[in-house]
């Protein structure tokens, strides 16, 4: 589950950059696609949300015993 969490912040994270770039590139020369683009935005945030969450439950060293 911890390799899902990483595999999902870093999706999380290029979804946000490459929607916020893209649709503002998109927005400024006047396309139509930038609601598209800028929808990704949010998807993106669920996702690196979803993945931190993911790691900080599921860490590598699950097996250690507490500290007392």
């Amino acid at each position: 589950m911890h390799k899902l969490g990483v595999i999902t912040t870093l999706l999380g994270l290029i979804l946000s950059i490459v929607g916020l770039v893209v649709g503002f590139w998109e927005m400024l020369h006047g396309n139509d696609n930038a609601q598209y683009w800028l929808s990704l935005v949010p998807l993106g945030f669920v996702g690196l949300f979803v993945g931190v969450t993911l790691t900080q439950l599921y860490n590598k060293q699950e097996g250690r015993k507490p500290e007392q």
